[in-house]
């Protein structure tokens, strides 16, 4: 059970407040606080000062809102153990609004608690309704000072991962939101997309009334679960679970998802036991935690970027032919399996797009031939296999479009361009996400298919649409949750994960860095698939990509290369992809020689 802080929505002094953030300085070694594509990530020791901040911060952010709830999680996701960080969830239960992202990186490296408490009284009068005249200096806003006084009610949740410095961390955010009278809901060790469920749940008004609320952590097992069953039914009495599929294997890289994948394992029992639903899979988790470091030699970063099968710390004789692997705070999922031979085969975030996305699609051309009601559609960055997007154009015959690298990028552009947004980043990081038109098409098609038998196709894919915004996490990727869906797609397709990966074959491909000065030399277009400056870069890459083109043979994707600069060091990242791994490794060495000398390598 989470324990719960009551607030008053009084903060205290601002002597008091500033004698917080005083004994929590930021640290001389660090230049700058940045805020990455989901949050604040460093090696925990120096990460007190944002803590404290973001905890002051996350208070003003639900005051913003007039007291809608918001959430702070306590990881470093798929990072070594010795670092941490926090990711912030708005009201949505989805990444924080970018406009306050800007505030939260000011906030953060405000030099003395003079400047935060500049700034903290600036959000509180905006938060109170107020938008006081603001004088620009160096950086920071000041006006006259104002007591800050009552705020509107404010209710912050705090999660945190396995790590053994994740609890003294998520205490001082508790501490500094309380400071501003906030309401605390401190979860303890759960998942970040639990509690990103937890705080989109909270929020009652803002879900889709076809999402029963649960806003505790038996109910995100509960909804999920049942709709999971829910989903399996639609198969039939008569359909059984393929033997190489009866047991699934799950990574949990020695962090928190370990630990919570248990539970389902006990309502499927229940379910089994009450003889309603069939094709249930054994569920037999690998790598908890105290088992081995975490995300190290497990996990699916390590399974992902490395192409290798996991670790397994304290396991044997476990089968190896449908397996799963989740990242440390367990918002990553990627399949992967040995076959006969031994070889290892991995199904990435590219392959459950294609998978999922077909299955979709095709129970929504059983009630809507014509596919006129929703728009469906696939977003992938410019690190998607060249194969996944090509299959997804001709053969699923879905719309793909191409988004900027990082999580919210990804999640705004499946929000933005299609009704059902379908988004899996190659890591595994990815959901579904359902607009109001969906929803319109579900009631629509219920008021037509009324009466009809239950046994009818377009009824079949109704139930089976009808269970996936429930099944689905629609505030985060959630390894748990699309490790359900998947499976339960395997099952009534009547797939194992051999017959999967036969889709399509990857084109061979290569990722490398280069050290360069300045990483500001380099930017690209908006999606990062060609580089804007210097003007002579993406000349030279064409060519390579045209000279490499020439010489091979076939009718797969063209070979292709792009380069980004990294966001948090002065790097520069090379991709490339071709017919061949020779062609691949040519082609990014290409890269590489053309960014070192061009750009200051």
């Amino acid at each position: 059970m989470p324990k719960i802080y009551e607030g008053n929505s009084i903060p205290i002094s601002d002597a008091e407040l500033a004698s917080l953030i005083d004994a929590y300085p930021k640290p001389a070694s660090l230049a700058e606080y940045s805020y990455g594509t989901a949050g604040f990530r460093y090696e925990a020791s120096l990460l007190p000062c944002v803590f404290v901040r973001m905890g002051i911060f996350s208070a003003l952010r639900s005051a913003s809102l007039g007291g809608e709830e918001v959430g702070v999680m306590i990881t470093a996701s798929h990072n070594p153990e010795p670092d941490n960080g926090m990711k912030l969830a708005d009201s949505h239960g989805g990444m924080l609004d970018a406009d306050w992202e800007a505030h939260a990186v000011s906030l953060a490296n405000a030099p003395t608690s003079k400047h935060a408490l500049a700034l903290i009284d600036t959000l509180a009068q905006y938060a109170k309704g107020h938008n006081p005249p603001k004088d620009e200096k160096d950086g920071y806003y000041y006006h006259q000072p104002t007591k800050v006084g009552k705020l509107p009610k404010m209710v912050v949740h705090v999660g945190r991962d396995t790590r053994s410095h994740s609890p003294p961390l998520a205490a001082l955010v508790i501490r500094a939101a309380r400071a501003m009278g906030a309401t605390v809901i401190d979860h303890g060790k759960v998942s970040t997309p639990m509690l990103h469920h937890f705080v989109m749940h909270a929020n009652g008004h803002l879900l889709p009334n076809i999402i029963p609320q649960r806003c505790n952590e038996s109910g995100y097992y509960e909804i999920m679960a049942l709709s999971y069953a829910a989903l399996l039914r639609t198969g039939g009495r008569s359909k059984e679970r393929l033997p190489t599929t009866a047991k699934l294997v799950i990574d949990g890289a020695c962090g928190i998802g370990a630990l919570k994948i248990e539970k389902f394992g006990k309502i499927f029992a229940q379910l089994h036991a009450e003889g309603r639903t069939n094709g249930l899979p054994l569920l037999h988790t690998v790598n908890f935690p105290g088992d081995g470091p975490l995300n190290d030699s497990c996990g699916a970063e390590f399974v992902q970027k490395q192409q290798l099968p996991p670790k397994l710390f304290k396991a044997s004789g476990v089968s190896k032919q449908y397996m799963t692997s989740f990242d440390g705070d367990a918002d990553r999922v990627v399949f992967h399996y040995e076959d006969d031979a031994g070889k290892f085969h991995l199904l990435d975030g590219d392959k459950i797009a294609v998978l999922v996305t077909a299955f979709i699609q095709e129970e929504i051309r059983c009630i809507d031939p014509e596919e006129q009601a929703v728009k469906c559609g696939v977003v992938q960055t410019a690190y998607a296999n060249g194969s996944s997007t090509l299959y997804l154009k001709n053969v699923v015959k879905t719309n793909v479009v191409i988004a900027k690298t990082g999580v919210k990028f990804v999640h705004a552009a499946a929000h933005h361009n299609f009704d059902v947004g379908v988004y899996f980043e190659a890591n595994g990081h990815g959901t579904v996400l359902f607009g109001p038109k969906f929803y319109d098409f579900i009631a629509a098609a219920e008021a037509r298919l009324r009466g009809t038998r239950r046994h009818d196709r377009a009824n079949i894919a109704l139930r089976r649409l009808r269970a996936l915004p429930a099944l689905v996490n629609q505030s985060v990727g959630d390894a748990m949750s699309d490790m359900l869906l998947v499976d339960a797609i395997l099952y009534l397709k009547g797939w194992d994960l051999s017959t999967w990966a036969k889709l399509y074959n990857d084109m061979p491909s290569k990722q490398a860095k280069v050290k360069v000065a300045d990483r500001t030399v380099i930017s690209t277009n908006d999606n990062e698939t060609a580089a804007v400056s210097p003007t002579s870069l993406q000349t030279a890459l064409q060519s390579a990509m045209d000279t490499l083109a020439s010489q091979e043979t076939g009718s797969g994707p063209k070979p292709r290369c792009f380069v980004r600069p990294s966001g948090t060091e002065d790097a520069v990242r090379v991709y490339a992809e071709a017919n061949s791994q020779r062609g691949a490794d040519s082609l990014a060495s290409e890269a590489m020689m053309l960014v070192y000398k061009l750009c200051g390598g």
